[in-house]
């Protein structure tokens, strides 16, 4: 898999270490202007969902997203 270039990037142990979600749900984001549009992500958010990677959004959001077919649930 090719890697994307970012201008920047949370540092991985940093956000397992002090972030969490709460009712976390797995989301693939399937619209990146969308998502983009809403103002959730911005153009490294973008570039990520591009690239496929995965997020996980509070439930409330996630629903959101997924009724308005930016996203899709992943089990």
């Amino acid at each position: 898999m090719k890697k994307i270039p970012l201008q920047f990037m949370i540092v991985p142990e940093e956000l397992f270490e002090k972030c969490y979600v709460p009712n976390a749900v797995k989301v693939k984001i399937i619209d990146p202007d969308a998502i983009f549009i809403t103002g959730i992500l911005g153009e490294s958010g973008r570039r990520m969902v591009r690239a496929g990677l995965l997020f996980y959004f509070e439930q409330h959001l996630a629903n959101k997203l997924i009724k308005n077919k930016v996203a899709k649930r992943v089990d």
